[in-house]
């Protein structure tokens, strides 16, 4: 099975958003919900979220049916962790496999799974992405998500730390960014991905 991928300013704005948030006021109040919501502003609001763990969910049956194949045997170790600007409506989320989760209660000589890496897909549940990594757990490396630069509640920046005690020492993965002609995130640098996060078995 492969997902569906998704089909084909004011500088006011932007100055009032950067000062409130340098004055700490911002974040958690009433105006951040209107700057966030604006329609048209044509600029991104400009701030970042990290991705906690704990928020993410258990999948509903409806999107673990939409899912490939190879994802099956982990449907009990998938979660969905929403990436929403502060007070909006979700637009995008990473579906990904807690490997914590999966290995709790099996041997400690446990084989590491081939793991499908996580898709990042919008609010219809089509594929906009991925990461090369399983987060926040790919063993032995931990990894740190931020999302921001938010338009129409889409965060326009996907970053992603991985800090591993493995040779060569902690490192970045590409930035993704939102390409809004093609509905899709593309690595910053990167012209082709070694292949489609979207295209699994």
């Amino acid at each position: 099975m492969r997902l569906e991928l998704s089909p084909t300013c004011t500088s006011g704005l932007a100055a009032i958003t950067k000062v409130l948030l340098a004055a700490g006021i911002l974040l958690g109040t009433p105006a951040w919900s209107e700057l966030a919501s604006a329609k048209g502003a044509g600029k991104p609001v400009d701030a970042w979220r990290k991705l906690q763990p704990e928020s993410c969910t258990l999948l509903e049956a409806k999107d673990r049916d939409r899912l490939p194949a190879a994802w099956t045997p982990y449907l009990a170790a998938t979660r969905r962790c929403e990436l929403a600007a502060p007070d909006a409506r979700p637009q995008v989320a990473l579906v990904t496999i807690f490997a914590s989760a999966y290995y709790e209660g099996r041997p400690a000589n446990a084989p590491w799974e081939r793991f499908p890496t996580p898709l990042l897909v919008d609010s219809e549940f089509r594929c906009v992405g991925g990461i090369d990594q399983l987060f926040p757990w790919d063993q032995p490396a931990m990894l740190e998500l931020r999302h921001g630069l938010w338009m129409d509640g889409i965060p326009q920046e996907i970053r992603v730390h991985v800090d591993t005690p493995g040779v060569g020492g902690s490192y970045d993965l590409p930035t993704l960014r939102w390409n809004a002609e093609q509905r899709r995130y593309q690595a910053v640098g990167q012209a082709e991905r070694r292949a489609n996060p979207c295209q699994q078995p």
